[in-house]
C-alpha cells in the first residue's frame, strides 16, 4: 500500500499545477453535488478535491488499471478527472455525514 501511495504521489507531482487545478474543480463539483445549497467554500472544496484526486488515483493504481490507461493516453486527462470526481464525491459524502452543512 505504501509503495502504491508513493507511485501515486510521484505521478501527481509530475504535473502538480495541472492536477491541483483539476482537484479544485472536481472538489467543487463534488461538493456542490452532495450539498447543493452550501456556500462556496474555497478551502473545503480544495481539500475535498485534493484528497479525492489522491483517492481516485490510488484506486486506479491499486487495481492495476495504470497499464490499461496508458494504452489510451488520449483520454488520460479525462479519466484522471473522472477518477478525481468520483474520489471527491466519496470524500464530500463522508464530510457531509460527519458534519452536515
Amino acid at each position: 500500500m505504501q509503495e502504491i501511495a508513493r507511485e501515486v504521489y510521484a505521478y501527481l507531482q509530475a504535473n502538480a499545477v495541472l492536477y491541483a487545478g483539476m482537484a479544485f474543480v472536481a472538489g467543487f463539483l463534488a461538493h456542490k453535488t452532495v450539498v447543493r445549497e452550501a456556500s462556496s467554500a474555497f478551502v473545503l472544496s480544495a481539500i475535498i478535491g485534493l484528497v479525492g484526486l489522491f483517492l481516485g488515483q490510488f484506486m486506479l493504481f491499486y487495481f492495476g488499471l495504470k497499464e490499461h490507461l496508458e494504452k489510451i493516453s488520449e483520454f488520460r486527462l479525462f479519466l484522471d478527472f473522472f477518477a478525481a470526481y468520483i474520489g471527491s464525491f466519496i470524500v464530500a459524502t463522508l464530510v457531509h455525514f460527519v458534519k452536515p452543512l
